[in-house]
């Protein structure tokens, strides 16, 4: 924390080095309808150890989210981080959001995003990966813009079951084109496969499907993808749960031709929203028109293996109208993160982990049903995140957990608003849920 005063006389000698005799001339540019015009309702000023016991103070008043566990997911999942990866984000050397350009001065960095590049490369079965994207979200937004110059069409379908903040992103980032957006409805919590195949036409770039979708429900992506393509549209598949990446089946496998992905779980922890970091992961023949920037292995002039950023397709580094992005931040510690967590599990830890996750989540639903509280009103294949029906009051088993360490799942009733959601809850189990936990939870929503 910085705590330095400056006095009337040092605030003057300011003024003057940049050229303007007071505060008001400094801010003479901004225009009057945007400046403040009220007064701000701000407590007396306090001396530094003063400030420092209030804020203390009002931490106080916080949960400690590590007694908590979360049933709730939709997008943000708590899994188990490696204390060998804590470790070794505090070196400092990767405490910048700089990108790497110069590779003389960033050989450890651009390593690192290379094995990150690898290690999604080999989870997807996609040919190349661009490894720091601000979130699913925009990532999937840059998806959307990357089919339509790749198609020249002027039609987008979305299934409904993509994410809510995705769908929001996905049209705020299209809404300066002439691109019809067309939403897919859902039927038993997947998305209509019938729809798909009625929508479609020569004007269509891409069908957007989420999957593990975002009521849990794993698509049929292979039979979309064979749909999508006979009518020339590309198929772009979201992945807000990374972790179902080490247990289903591979989006390069299915010819899926875009993915969009989030790699919060792996290693991310959550934190108020982010930040977080995504992927974009195509074929080889469609690189071109990939956003940001990616990271290429060579070699020195001693022939000695090297590292260097390529394919940067933004305008400070290409003519304006060729560029395809103008993303500059570079989310260069959460690609590190991710790169050593997927470092330490490996294939074999990968995999586990998501079958765990897998026999938890249904271990749990299934003694939900058996209690009687609960009913499924879906029939579909999940991972890690299932949509139940409560027969109570929700408010009160919301109250009920937290009053014993466990965050309440999520009323879908806010996203989805009709009736038939009133009493739905999406729940979320991860690896971090021990037996008796569950058996805890069981026991608390089945009185």
């Amino acid at each position: 924390m910085r705590y330095i005063p400056s006095t009337e006389e040092q605030q003057r000698e300011m003024l003057k080095g940049i050229g303007v005799s007071s505060f008001e001339e400094l801010i003479a540019n901004i225009p009057e309808k945007v400046r403040l015009k009220r007064k701000l309702n701000l407590p007396p000023a306090l001396a530094e150890n003063e400030l420092e016991e209030k804020i203390v103070q009002i931490a106080r008043k916080n949960a400690d989210f590590y007694q908590l566990k979360p049933l709730l997911g939709a997008g943000a999942y708590r899994h188990f981080i490696p204390e060998a990866e804590k470790a070794l984000l505090q070196r400092e050397e990767f405490w910048t959001c700089y990108t790497p350009y110069q590779p003389e001065l960033s050989q450890g960095t651009l390593q690192s995003i290379f094995e990150f590049q690898s290690y999604i490369s080999r989870l997807t079965k996609m040919e190349v990966v661009v490894p720091s994207i601000f979130d699913g979200a925009s990532a999937t937004a840059e998806a959307a813009l990357m089919s339509l110059r790749l198609t020249h069409k002027d039609k987008i379908l979305i299934s409904s079951l993509l994410h809510p903040h995705y769908r929001e992103t996905v049209k705020t980032y299209l809404a300066p084109h002439a691109v019809k957006i067309l939403e897919l409805p859902f039927r038993n919590g997947i998305t209509q496969i019938d729809n798909i195949k009625d929508s479609l036409d020569d004007n269509t770039a891409a069908v957007i499907i989420q999957s593990p979708n975002f009521l849990g429900g794993i698509e049929d992506i292979a039979e979309i993808s064979e749909i999508a393509h006979q009518k020339n549209a590309m198929l772009i598949q979201v992945i807000a749960e990374s972790m179902s990446l080490g247990i289903l089946k591979s989006p390069g496998n299915m010819n899926v031709d875009i993915v969009s992905g989030n790699t919060q779980s792996f290693g991310l922890d959550l934190n108020f929203g982010g930040p977080y970091n995504a992927f974009l992961a195509t074929k080889k023949q469609y690189i071109r028109q990939l956003p940001g920037r990616i990271v290429g292995e060579t070699k020195d002039k001693n022939g000695k293996r090297a590292f260097v950023m390529t394919f940067r397709a933004r305008e400070q580094d290409i003519r304006r109208e060729k560029a395809t992005s103008n993303m500059c931040t570079n989310h260069n510690l959460n690609v590190v993160a991710t790169n050593i967590y997927l470092s330490l599990l490996g294939t074999e830890g990968i995999y586990q982990y998501s079958l765990l996750n897998l026999k938890k989540a249904h271990y749990l639903e299934t003694q939900l049903l058996k209690s009687g509280k609960f009913r499924k009103p879906f029939s579909y294949p999940y991972f890690n995140e299932f949509l139940l029906e409560y027969e109570g009051d929700l408010k009160n088993l919301s109250e009920r957990l937290l009053e014993n360490n466990f965050i309440p799942p999520l009323s879908v009733l806010q996203f989805f608003p009709d009736e038939k959601f009133e009493q739905s809850l999406l729940l979320a189990v991860t690896e971090i849920f021990s037996r008796d936990e569950l058996n805890q939870i069981v026991d608390l929503l089945s009185r």
